[in-house]
């Protein structure tokens, strides 16, 4: 990979942790690696939590932010994560003022922008993906999805959002000890995330009910199987304590650890799971994913998208292949980890620092 010709200022634009999500960790983790290569940046970050970081402008005010930001940016390179269609709009139309930008595209946000708008709206969609400097796909979906609209291939690439952490001793010590009493005295591990409850189509997106029915099935077979369920923020309250309720029924209480609070880092708890479970009803290209296979953990998924190469895929939606698939791994542990251990999980910062590169040139 070539060094870029020269150093221009990139503009990060989206949420920046806490709260910890797939795209917020994305963007720290992007901060992070060009730091390393002494590239010049700032995140704005939308997420209206104020933090006290360097580099890290906190928005409070959007709308007042954006009239100024439109006209005055000073960053040569914008760079553009979330789902919002207006705010992709117009980062996109910022072409005019010789602003060079980048839009990344994570799940079915712009999927669900085009069903949910009217002739006009999808025409402003539309003309402002034309004039965007370059889209980052998180799957091939999403890529066919922004060709069929008349993007130009050449503007149109699909790269993992995951970039590697650091593993650091003090983020294995940060997990509540609560935690790791919970997974020293379980066996076999399974783990899960979700950013926070949410529905999809009226679906369970995170598929926290799947999780249950699973540990319902398994522990027959496995008395002391536990589940870690990472879900720093709960969002929807009732929904949450509807499937505590479901958990007391089915007596698997002692099975089920939710983790409530966030977490800076959750690898740890992926390094010392046995399986990790994705039953997501759509995603984008989950970090989550590539993290456990970054570890050698073997992964279980939903087949909603694509996948990358090397995981288990069961149907969408159906908790019967969901529990014969992680019980197959279980069964076959050993192959499954050996499997696991001959896989590579990509880092898409080489290739977007390639992107930012050909528009700096």
């Amino acid at each position: 990979m070539s060094e870029m010709s020269k150093k221009p200022r990139i503009a990060l634009i989206g949420p920046y942790p806490p709260p910890y999500g797939g795209i917020s960790v994305h963007i720290q983790r992007m901060a992070a690696k060009l730091k390393t290569k002494g590239i010049e940046y700032v995140i704005y970050d939308v997420s209206r939590t104020v933090k006290n970081e360097k580099n890290v402008v906190c928005i409070t005010n959007l709308k007042r932010w954006l009239q100024k930001y439109f006209f005055f940016a000073k960053e040569d390179i914008i760079h553009y994560h979330s789902s919002n269609w207006i705010l992709r709009t117009i980062f996109g139309l910022m072409s005019f003022f010789g602003k060079k930008t980048i839009i990344s595209i994570h799940g079915e946000s712009l999927n669900d922008s085009f069903k949910n708008a009217g002739w006009f709206q999808n025409k402003i969609i539309t003309y402002a993906l034309k004039r965007t400097s370059f889209i980052i796909a998180d799957n091939q979906n999403i890529k066919k999805l922004v060709l069929s609209v008349g993007v130009s291939p050449s503007k149109v690439e699909v790269i993992p959002a995951f970039i590697p952490p650091v593993v650091k001793q003090e983020n294995f010590e940060k997990v509540p000890g609560h935690v790791w009493e919970f997974i020293n005295s379980h066996k076999p591990i399974i783990s899960g995330n979700a950013f926070q409850i949410s529905f999809y189509e009226g679906k369970d997106l995170y598929g926290l009910d799947l999780c249950i029915e699973l540990i319902s099935h398994l522990q027959k077979y496995y008395p002391n199987i536990g589940l870690v369920f990472c879900l720093p923020n709960i969002g929807d309250y009732k929904y949450f304590k509807k499937l505590q309720q479901q958990i007391k029924q089915k007596k698997i209480e002692n099975n089920i650890s939710f983790i409530t609070e966030p977490l800076q880092e959750v690898y740890p708890i992926w390094i010392k799971s046995d399986i990790f479970v994705r039953p997501t009803c759509t995603d984008g290209d989950a970090i989550s994913i590539r993290e456990a296979m970054c570890f050698k953990i073997p992964v279980v998924t939903s087949d909603a998208v694509p996948r990358p190469e090397g995981v288990v895929l069961f149907e969408n939606r159906d908790i019967h292949d969901f529990i014969e698939k992680t019980k197959k791994v279980l069964n076959d542990y050993e192959e499954y980890k050996n499997r696991a251990n001959k896989l590579d999980s990509d880092s898409g910062f080489g290739k977007i620092l390639e992107v930012y590169n050909e528009l700096a040139k």
